[in-house]
Protein backbone atom coordinates (compact mmCIF):
# COMPACT_ATOMS: atom_id res chain seq x y z
CA UNK A 1 0.00 0.00 0.00
CA UNK A 2 1.06 3.58 -0.72
CA UNK A 3 0.36 6.21 1.92
CA UNK A 4 0.22 9.82 0.73
CA UNK A 5 0.74 12.30 3.57
CA UNK A 6 -0.69 15.75 2.98
CA UNK A 7 -0.15 18.43 5.65
CA UNK A 8 -2.83 21.12 5.43
CA UNK A 9 -3.60 24.56 6.74
CA UNK A 10 -6.48 26.45 5.10
CA UNK A 11 -6.57 24.34 1.92
CA UNK A 12 -10.33 23.83 1.59
CA UNK A 13 -10.25 25.17 -1.98
CA UNK A 14 -7.70 22.61 -3.13
CA UNK A 15 -8.18 19.43 -1.12
CA UNK A 16 -11.08 17.97 -3.14
CA UNK A 17 -9.29 18.27 -6.48
CA UNK A 18 -6.12 16.86 -4.93
CA UNK A 19 -7.84 13.74 -3.61
CA UNK A 20 -9.73 13.18 -6.86
CA UNK A 21 -6.54 13.42 -8.91
CA UNK A 22 -4.69 11.11 -6.52
CA UNK A 23 -7.47 8.53 -6.86
CA UNK A 24 -7.29 8.76 -10.63
CA UNK A 25 -3.48 8.38 -10.58
CA UNK A 26 -3.30 5.55 -8.03
CA UNK A 27 -6.58 3.68 -8.55
CA UNK A 28 -6.40 1.31 -5.60
CA UNK A 29 -4.21 0.08 -2.75
CA UNK A 30 -3.48 3.56 -1.47
CA UNK A 31 -4.55 5.95 1.26
CA UNK A 32 -4.38 9.69 1.81
CA UNK A 33 -3.46 10.84 5.30
CA UNK A 34 -4.47 14.48 5.74
CA UNK A 35 -2.86 16.12 8.77
CA UNK A 36 -4.52 19.45 9.49
CA UNK A 37 -3.12 22.18 11.73
CA UNK A 38 -6.37 23.71 12.95
CA UNK A 39 -7.54 25.23 9.65
CA UNK A 40 -10.13 27.97 9.90
CA UNK A 41 -11.58 27.65 6.40
CA UNK A 42 -13.35 24.28 6.67
CA UNK A 43 -10.50 22.11 5.36
CA UNK A 44 -11.25 19.38 7.91
CA UNK A 45 -14.93 19.29 7.04
CA UNK A 46 -14.14 18.93 3.33
CA UNK A 47 -11.58 16.21 4.08
CA UNK A 48 -14.04 14.24 6.24
CA UNK A 49 -16.66 14.41 3.50
CA UNK A 50 -14.11 13.01 1.03
CA UNK A 51 -13.38 10.14 3.44
CA UNK A 52 -16.89 8.82 2.75
CA UNK A 53 -15.94 8.11 -0.86
CA UNK A 54 -12.14 7.78 -0.93
CA UNK A 55 -9.55 6.07 1.35
CA UNK A 56 -8.84 9.24 3.34
CA UNK A 57 -7.72 9.49 6.96
CA UNK A 58 -8.04 12.84 8.70
CA UNK A 59 -5.73 13.73 11.58
CA UNK A 60 -6.45 17.04 13.31
CA UNK A 61 -4.12 19.03 15.54
CA UNK A 62 -5.11 21.93 17.76
CA UNK A 63 -2.27 24.30 16.93
CA UNK A 64 -0.11 25.27 13.95
CA UNK A 65 2.81 22.99 14.68
CA UNK A 66 4.46 23.10 11.27
CA UNK A 67 4.66 20.97 8.15
CA UNK A 68 7.58 18.83 9.30
CA UNK A 69 5.93 17.60 12.48
CA UNK A 70 2.72 17.05 10.50
CA UNK A 71 4.59 14.69 8.18
CA UNK A 72 6.12 12.81 11.12
CA UNK A 73 2.68 12.58 12.74
CA UNK A 74 1.09 11.40 9.50
CA UNK A 75 3.70 8.66 9.11
CA UNK A 76 2.62 7.22 12.46
CA UNK A 77 -0.96 7.00 11.20
CA UNK A 78 0.02 5.62 7.80
CA UNK A 79 -0.54 1.98 6.89
CA UNK A 80 1.67 1.74 3.81
CA UNK A 81 5.30 0.68 3.75
CA UNK A 82 5.99 3.53 1.31
CA UNK A 83 5.06 7.10 2.14
CA UNK A 84 4.74 9.96 -0.34
CA UNK A 85 4.88 13.49 1.08
CA UNK A 86 3.31 16.35 -0.85
CA UNK A 87 1.65 19.73 -0.42
CA UNK A 88 -2.08 20.26 -0.72
CA UNK A 89 -1.90 23.35 -2.94
CA UNK A 90 -1.68 21.42 -6.26
CA UNK A 91 1.78 22.78 -7.05
CA UNK A 92 2.96 19.19 -6.63
CA UNK A 93 1.34 17.20 -9.47
CA UNK A 94 -0.50 14.13 -8.10
CA UNK A 95 0.16 12.33 -11.37
CA UNK A 96 3.84 12.01 -10.38
CA UNK A 97 3.04 10.11 -7.17
CA UNK A 98 3.05 6.58 -8.71
CA UNK A 99 6.55 7.08 -10.14
CA UNK A 100 7.92 8.39 -6.84
CA UNK A 101 6.34 5.50 -4.97
CA UNK A 102 7.79 2.95 -7.40
CA UNK A 103 11.31 4.28 -6.78
CA UNK A 104 10.77 4.27 -3.01
CA UNK A 105 9.59 0.66 -3.17
CA UNK A 106 13.06 -0.21 -4.49
CA UNK A 107 14.57 1.23 -1.30
CA UNK A 108 15.69 4.60 -2.62
CA UNK A 109 14.62 8.06 -1.57
CA UNK A 110 12.65 9.52 -4.49
CA UNK A 111 12.76 13.32 -4.73
CA UNK A 112 10.61 15.34 -7.11
CA UNK A 113 13.14 17.91 -8.26
CA UNK A 114 12.90 21.35 -9.83
CA UNK A 115 16.63 21.49 -10.50
CA UNK A 116 17.43 18.44 -12.62
CA UNK A 117 17.08 18.23 -16.38
CA UNK A 118 13.40 18.39 -17.29
CA UNK A 119 12.40 20.14 -14.06
CA UNK A 120 11.86 23.82 -13.43
CA UNK A 121 9.70 26.54 -11.98
CA UNK A 122 7.00 28.57 -13.67
CA UNK A 123 5.84 32.09 -12.93
CA UNK A 124 8.35 32.88 -10.19
CA UNK A 125 9.72 36.35 -9.63
CA UNK A 126 13.46 36.95 -9.73
CA UNK A 127 13.40 37.46 -5.95
CA UNK A 128 11.82 34.06 -5.31
CA UNK A 129 14.24 32.35 -7.68
CA UNK A 130 17.18 33.89 -5.84
CA UNK A 131 15.75 32.87 -2.44
CA UNK A 132 15.22 29.28 -3.63
CA UNK A 133 18.66 28.95 -5.20
CA UNK A 134 20.22 30.50 -2.10
CA UNK A 135 18.44 27.96 0.12
CA UNK A 136 19.74 25.09 -2.03
CA UNK A 137 23.29 26.51 -1.96
CA UNK A 138 23.30 26.80 1.84
CA UNK A 139 21.94 23.28 2.31
CA UNK A 140 24.57 21.76 0.04
CA UNK A 141 27.32 23.82 1.63
CA UNK A 142 26.49 23.09 5.27
CA UNK A 143 25.18 19.52 5.02
CA UNK A 144 27.35 16.87 3.34
CA UNK A 145 24.27 14.61 3.11
CA UNK A 146 22.58 17.17 0.83
CA UNK A 147 25.42 17.56 -1.68
CA UNK A 148 24.36 14.67 -3.89
CA UNK A 149 20.85 16.13 -4.26
CA UNK A 150 20.10 18.96 -6.67
CA UNK A 151 16.89 19.94 -4.85
CA UNK A 152 17.44 19.12 -1.16
CA UNK A 153 14.67 21.50 -0.07
CA UNK A 154 11.92 19.83 -2.12
CA UNK A 155 8.67 19.23 -0.29
CA UNK A 156 7.60 16.44 -2.65
CA UNK A 157 9.28 13.07 -2.10
CA UNK A 158 8.74 9.40 -1.23
CA UNK A 159 10.52 7.05 1.14
CA UNK A 160 9.91 4.31 3.68
CA UNK A 161 7.32 4.83 6.42
CA UNK A 162 9.81 3.42 8.94
CA UNK A 163 12.16 6.33 8.35
CA UNK A 164 9.49 9.04 8.35
CA UNK A 165 7.86 7.75 11.53
CA UNK A 166 11.16 8.00 13.42
CA UNK A 167 12.14 11.48 12.23
CA UNK A 168 12.63 14.15 14.88
CA UNK A 169 12.00 17.42 13.02
CA UNK A 170 14.65 20.10 13.51
CA UNK A 171 12.63 22.77 11.71
CA UNK A 172 9.03 23.61 10.93
CA UNK A 173 8.96 23.13 7.17
CA UNK A 174 11.88 21.44 5.34
CA UNK A 175 11.58 17.84 6.48
CA UNK A 176 13.52 16.45 3.49
CA UNK A 177 16.70 17.81 5.12
CA UNK A 178 15.89 15.77 8.23
CA UNK A 179 15.35 12.68 6.08
CA UNK A 180 18.71 13.13 4.38
CA UNK A 181 20.62 13.72 7.62
CA UNK A 182 18.80 11.42 10.03
CA UNK A 183 17.91 8.49 7.77
CA UNK A 184 20.95 8.64 5.46
CA UNK A 185 19.26 6.89 2.50
CA UNK A 186 21.54 4.51 0.60
CA UNK A 187 20.45 5.96 -2.74
CA UNK A 188 18.58 9.03 -3.97
CA UNK A 189 16.77 9.32 -7.29
CA UNK A 190 15.53 12.72 -8.46
CA UNK A 191 12.51 12.93 -10.74
CA UNK A 192 11.99 16.19 -12.66
CA UNK A 193 8.79 18.19 -12.38
CA UNK A 194 7.60 21.72 -13.03
CA UNK A 195 6.70 23.76 -9.95
CA UNK A 196 4.30 26.61 -10.66
CA UNK A 197 2.29 29.24 -8.87
CA UNK A 198 -0.81 28.59 -6.82
CA UNK A 199 -4.10 28.90 -8.66
CA UNK A 200 -6.16 29.04 -5.45
CA UNK A 201 -5.41 30.02 -1.86
CA UNK A 202 -2.51 32.00 -0.48
CA UNK A 203 1.19 31.15 -0.37
CA UNK A 204 2.53 30.73 3.16
CA UNK A 205 6.17 31.54 2.34
CA UNK A 206 7.39 34.42 4.50
CA UNK A 207 10.13 35.72 6.75
CA UNK A 208 9.21 33.18 9.43
CA UNK A 209 9.93 30.36 6.99
CA UNK A 210 13.32 31.81 6.04
CA UNK A 211 14.45 32.33 9.64
CA UNK A 212 13.27 28.85 10.61
CA UNK A 213 15.18 27.42 7.64
CA UNK A 214 18.42 29.07 8.77
CA UNK A 215 17.93 27.76 12.31
CA UNK A 216 17.30 24.27 10.94
CA UNK A 217 20.48 24.35 8.89
CA UNK A 218 22.47 25.40 11.94
CA UNK A 219 20.95 22.58 14.04
CA UNK A 220 21.56 19.93 11.40
CA UNK A 221 25.11 21.17 10.81
CA UNK A 222 25.70 20.93 14.56
CA UNK A 223 26.27 24.69 14.63
CA UNK A 224 29.49 24.42 12.61
CA UNK A 225 29.33 27.94 11.09
CA UNK A 226 28.97 29.50 14.54
CA UNK A 227 31.70 27.28 15.97
CA UNK A 228 33.95 28.24 13.06
CA UNK A 229 33.23 31.91 13.74
CA UNK A 230 33.97 31.45 17.46
CA UNK A 231 37.28 29.79 16.63
CA UNK A 232 38.03 32.64 14.25
CA UNK A 233 37.29 35.11 17.03
CA UNK A 234 39.75 33.32 19.31
CA UNK A 235 42.31 33.58 16.52
CA UNK A 236 41.91 37.35 16.56
CA UNK A 237 43.11 37.46 20.16
CA UNK A 238 46.00 35.13 19.31
CA UNK A 239 46.97 37.42 16.44
CA UNK A 240 46.67 40.54 18.59
CA UNK A 241 49.03 38.95 21.13
CA UNK A 242 51.56 38.22 18.37
CA UNK A 243 51.22 41.76 17.02
CA UNK A 244 51.88 43.10 20.51
CA UNK A 245 54.91 40.87 21.08
CA UNK A 246 56.34 41.70 17.65
CA UNK A 247 55.46 45.39 17.68
CA UNK A 248 59.11 46.44 17.20
CA UNK A 249 59.12 44.71 13.80
CA UNK A 250 57.82 46.30 10.57
CA UNK A 251 54.08 45.66 10.02
CA UNK A 252 54.64 43.49 6.95
CA UNK A 253 56.53 41.02 9.15
CA UNK A 254 54.45 41.21 12.33
CA UNK A 255 51.13 40.90 10.44
CA UNK A 256 52.41 37.86 8.50
CA UNK A 257 53.54 36.19 11.77
CA UNK A 258 50.20 36.99 13.41
CA UNK A 259 48.25 35.43 10.55
CA UNK A 260 50.35 32.24 10.54
CA UNK A 261 50.10 31.77 14.31
CA UNK A 262 46.35 32.37 14.42
CA UNK A 263 45.88 30.13 11.36
CA UNK A 264 47.54 27.19 13.10
CA UNK A 265 45.61 27.87 16.30
CA UNK A 266 42.34 28.01 14.34
CA UNK A 267 43.12 24.78 12.50
CA UNK A 268 43.75 22.86 15.71
CA UNK A 269 40.58 24.15 17.39
CA UNK A 270 38.45 23.46 14.31
CA UNK A 271 39.87 19.94 14.04
CA UNK A 272 39.20 19.20 17.71
CA UNK A 273 35.84 20.97 18.02
CA UNK A 274 34.08 22.38 14.93
CA UNK A 275 34.68 19.30 12.75
CA UNK A 276 35.40 16.82 15.56
CA UNK A 277 33.24 14.08 14.00
CA UNK A 278 35.32 14.12 10.81
CA UNK A 279 38.55 12.15 11.01
CA UNK A 280 41.04 14.56 9.46
CA UNK A 281 44.75 13.57 9.35
CA UNK A 282 46.57 16.19 11.43
CA UNK A 283 49.48 17.13 9.17
CA UNK A 284 47.69 16.70 5.85
CA UNK A 285 44.75 18.66 7.22
CA UNK A 286 47.09 21.44 8.38
CA UNK A 287 48.61 21.70 4.91
CA UNK A 288 45.18 21.65 3.26
CA UNK A 289 44.02 24.30 5.69
CA UNK A 290 46.85 26.58 4.54
CA UNK A 291 45.85 26.09 0.91
CA UNK A 292 42.12 26.37 1.54
CA UNK A 293 42.40 29.52 3.63
CA UNK A 294 44.95 31.18 1.33
CA UNK A 295 42.31 33.29 -0.41
CA UNK A 296 40.71 34.37 2.85
CA UNK A 297 44.08 35.03 4.46
CA UNK A 298 45.24 37.02 1.43
CA UNK A 299 42.07 39.09 1.75
CA UNK A 300 42.79 39.50 5.45
CA UNK A 301 46.43 40.50 4.84
CA UNK A 302 45.70 43.00 2.06
CA UNK A 303 42.75 44.53 3.92
CA UNK A 304 44.73 44.90 7.13
CA UNK A 305 47.72 46.55 5.46
CA UNK A 306 45.56 48.82 3.30
CA UNK A 307 43.54 50.06 6.27
CA UNK A 308 46.68 50.52 8.36
CA UNK A 309 48.27 52.61 5.60
CA UNK A 310 45.08 54.70 5.59
CA UNK A 311 45.58 55.36 9.28
CA UNK A 312 43.35 52.73 10.88
CA UNK A 313 44.77 51.32 14.13
CA UNK A 314 46.42 48.00 13.26
CA UNK A 315 44.29 46.00 15.74
CA UNK A 316 41.04 47.31 14.26
CA UNK A 317 42.40 46.90 10.74
CA UNK A 318 43.19 43.26 11.49
CA UNK A 319 39.68 42.64 12.87
CA UNK A 320 38.12 44.01 9.67
CA UNK A 321 40.46 41.83 7.64
CA UNK A 322 39.34 38.75 9.56
CA UNK A 323 35.69 39.51 8.84
CA UNK A 324 36.45 39.98 5.14
CA UNK A 325 38.12 36.55 4.90
CA UNK A 326 35.68 34.54 7.04
CA UNK A 327 33.19 33.45 4.37
CA UNK A 328 35.83 32.22 1.92
CA UNK A 329 37.71 30.39 4.66
CA UNK A 330 34.60 28.60 5.93
CA UNK A 331 33.41 27.47 2.51
CA UNK A 332 36.78 26.04 1.51
CA UNK A 333 37.33 24.46 4.94
CA UNK A 334 33.93 22.75 4.78
CA UNK A 335 34.43 21.48 1.25
CA UNK A 336 38.14 20.67 1.04
CA UNK A 337 39.79 20.38 4.47
CA UNK A 338 37.41 18.71 6.91
CA UNK A 339 35.70 16.51 4.36
CA UNK A 340 33.19 13.77 5.04
CA UNK A 341 33.93 10.66 3.01
CA UNK A 342 30.99 9.28 0.97
CA UNK A 343 31.18 5.97 2.85
CA UNK A 344 30.43 7.71 6.14
CA UNK A 345 27.20 9.32 4.94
Amino acid sequence: MISVIVPTYNEAENIRELVERLHKALGSNYEVVIVDDNSLDGTVEVAKSLAKKYPVKVVTRKNRLGLSSAVAEGAKWASGDVVVVMDADLQHPPELVPKLAEIAERGCLAVASRYVKGGGVRGWSLYRRIVSKGAVFLARLLLPEARAVRDPVSGFFAYSRECLAQIKPTGLYKILLDVLVQCKPRCVVEVPYIFGLRTRGRSKLGTRHMLDYLRQLLRLSKWRPLKFAAVGASGVFVAWAVLYLLSPLPPYLSVAAAIETSLTSNYLLNRLWTFAERKTPALIGWLRYHVATAAGNATNYITTLALNILGVWVYIAYLIGVIAGYAVNYILSELTVFMTSPSSL
